[in-house]
């Protein structure tokens, strides 16, 4: 396992201004960054800034603009002053190593998850709702994993769907990434605050074109509101307090 992988968010955080400070972070320039962008803008309808820096391991990670990795300071001031960056206001930050992903579907599906992390974590959710919120919308992109339109971008479903699973299963503290969050009935007894309904096969979900349809690329609250739109009625949204919610979010 390699250091970053099992790290929490202050840690890369904390990681990440170290590095932009030494000069091993910069704006993206990676060979497969043109795929990379791509899979990312058909997904996440959000402004991205992607940034590539040494010594980065594992997946990508996703980080919003405005947090403040030094205090009264946010992450987007500290990208524009040190490295003359363009970073919008609201954008998502895309943090990724400077080489070659090893498998681009694996790593947009991580990051997938990780900007649902960050989306629940806006507190525009009852924080008794967030577990079963997280898994809604976890179960949307698993399953739009395999519109055509997707596929014919270059998308692979299952490394997409296997990148996604992991980061969730890491926030719910799952004793293994394999296990599938989506298609077991483990996961009631893993997983007691989700409602059944969400394991009903003929569910509902909300389409890709549901969830990224924008006229312009968005702020992450402006995308956090929307998706709180979309599965307002969702079964399974009114839970009781979680006894695993927020695992891994600081």
């Amino acid at each position: 396992m390699d250091r970053m992988s099992n790290t929490g968010p202050r840690m890369r955080e904390k990681f990440l201004i170290g590095g932009i400070w030494k000069g091993a972070c910069h704006s993206g320039s990676a060979v497969d960054g043109k795929l990379f962008k791509t899979l990312i803008r058909a997904l996440i309808p959000v402004q991205t800034a992607i940034f590539e820096m040494q010594g980065w391991g594992g997946d990508p990670a996703a980080m919003p603009e405005d947090i403040e990795p030094i205090p009264g300071i946010c992450l987007g001031d500290i990208l524009a002053e040190e490295l003359d960056a363009d970073v919008p206001y609201g954008a998502l930050v895309v943090i990724r190593n400077q080489n070659a992903l090893p498998n681009i579907s694996h790593s947009v599906g991580a990051l997938v998850g990780e900007a649902l992390l960050r989306v629940i974590g806006r507190g525009m959710f009852p924080l008794a709702d967030e577990d079963s919120v997280l898994y809604a919308l976890g179960l949307a992109y698993y399953r739009v994993a395999q519109a055509e339109e997707l596929v014919q971008l270059g998308l692979e479903p299952a490394a997409f769907r296997a990148g996604l699973n992991a980061v969730l299963a890491r926030y719910w503290a799952q004793p293994s990434e394999g296990m599938c969050l989506f298609s077991s009935d483990v996961m009631l007894k893993s997983l007691p605050v989700l409602r059944r309904e969400f394991f009903r096969s003929d569910i509902v979900t909300p389409s890709l074109a549901a969830l990224t349809d924008f006229d312009a690329a968005s702020t992450l609250n402006q995308w956090t509101l929307k998706l709180k739109g979309l599965i307002g009625g969702a079964p399974g949204q009114a839970i009781r307090p979680a006894q695993c919610g927020n695992v891994g979010i600081a």
